[in-house]
């Protein structure tokens, strides 16, 4: 029963968050708005963490982060270099269409959107995923689950990126069992990569 509520709460508030995205679709200007506001909502998760008794110490998971956010910004620059949808000013200029307008929405999305959505897929989904089913699947599952919110706002191309970077989160934390290790591997490639683009 422990494993069941979690992962039918999660399919209840996911489909009622895909029916209030799509129902949205034509606004793209408030869509960090409406994310902000979904990912708020999903912290009740919280309710339903567990921590695994099978995670790594904590130095582990953050090296196991920071070893994600370096494979993020190559998965980026090999992306880039493809497509110029992936691109650092391509992305600000999607960012600006669904409404980031400030530099305090993203510190918001930061410190509170980027952990309240790994608390989400993580604890809600992969996580027990990994405890009925094998860990490749509980990935793959987790990972297109999270591409698949901005499908209804963002173009093919971002959407599959999105996807190939939370495969990647979602196989760092499938390694580590901690919250923090997708956490950091997020936020640090980010950070990343507007120091090193952002000039």
């Amino acid at each position: 029963m422990a494993i069941r509520k979690p992962l039918l709460w999660f399919i209840v508030t996911y489909i009622v968050f895909q029916i209030i995205l799509i129902v949205m679709r034509n606004e793209e200007q408030v869509f960090w708005h409406i994310m902000t506001g979904i990912m708020l909502f999903s912290s009740i998760s919280y309710v339903f963490y567990e921590r695994s008794i099978r995670s790594k110490r904590i130095l582990i998971s953050i090296a196991a982060g920071i070893t994600a956010s370096i494979a993020i910004l190559l998965v980026y620059m090999a992306a880039s270099a493809m497509t110029t949808d992936v691109h650092y000013f391509h992305l600000l200029k999607t960012l600006v269409s669904i409404g980031v307008y400030y530099k305090w929405q993203l510190i918001i999305s930061l410190i509170v959107t980027v952990p309240l959505h790994e608390l989400y897929m993580r604890s809600m989904l992969e996580q027990r995923l990994m405890e009925v089913t094998s860990p490749w699947l509980s990935v793959i599952v987790t990972s297109a689950a999270s591409a698949l919110l901005f499908v209804w706002t963002l173009d093919s191309q971002l959407v599959l990126f999105i996807f190939v970077v939370q495969l990647l989160l979602a196989v760092s934390y499938a390694y580590t069992k901690r919250l923090i290790t997708p956490m950091i591997g997020q936020i640090l490639a980010i950070v990343l990569l507007i120091i090193i683009y952002a000039r």
